[in-house]
């Protein structure tokens, strides 16, 4: 059976109607049909629905483009439906970097695993969380959804490190559309983070 005829019903019937090209209007959405579904992005990326791998890019470029976050919570979300979904780390993986330039005029991109390129800079910011033993890097790719990048990107934009560049500011940290992020120490307080 394909994972396409796993999804709920209703949810496959009101994504047929999301017109295809630009980005669905998701924050304009409030649907009060909501229910949760067995779905789960998983930390790597992989969209799991009920126990089984959804394999097809272009179901899950589309379940991606119909994901919001409310609050703390997950929904695939339609004029008429809100199902609401597990995401163990971050909805999506950073797993390309194009940088342009260079210092105060370097521009850094990612390239999402479903495929969105996403400019670093104020409407896309970049933040660092602590996990496990180094500061890793996040950047919101819309409205509180985040991408992690993954281990190959993180290596990339670790390359990119420069000091802030000011006589009292000898930080660390990535330029990106004029707008210094400076990488924490180990210790200090991370950007997501609780502490």
């Amino acid at each position: 059976m394909s994972q396409n005829a796993k999804l709920p019903y209703g949810l496959m019937a009101e994504l047929g109607r999301v017109p295809a090209g630009s980005p669905p209007p998701v924050h304009l959405w409030e649907p009060t049909n909501r229910y949760a579904i067995d779905l789960c992005i998983k930390a790597n990326g992989d969209w799991v629905h009920e126990g089984a791998l959804i394999e097809r890019p272009r179901l899950v470029r589309l379940l991606a483009s119909v994901l919001r976050r409310i609050g703390e919570d997950y929904f695939l979300v339609t004029p008429a439906e809100a199902c609401q979904i597990t995401v163990e780390d971050a909805p999506f993986l950073a797993v390309s970097l194009l940088s342009k330039g260079q210092g105060i005029n370097q521009q850094l991109s990612i390239i999402t695993n479903v495929g969105d390129e996403i400019a670093i800079g104020a409407q896309h910011p970049l933040t660092f969380h602590a996990l496990a033993e180094a500061p890793v890097p996040y950047v919101e790719v819309r409205d509180g959804l985040l991408a992690k990048f993954n281990r190959p990107c993180y290596y990339d934009c670790m390359g990119h490190l420069a000091e802030a560049g000011g006589s009292d500011d000898a930080s660390l940290g990535l330029w990106s559309g004029g707008l210094f992020y400076a990488v924490p120490e180990m210790g200090e307080s991370l950007d997501g983070d609780d502490a």
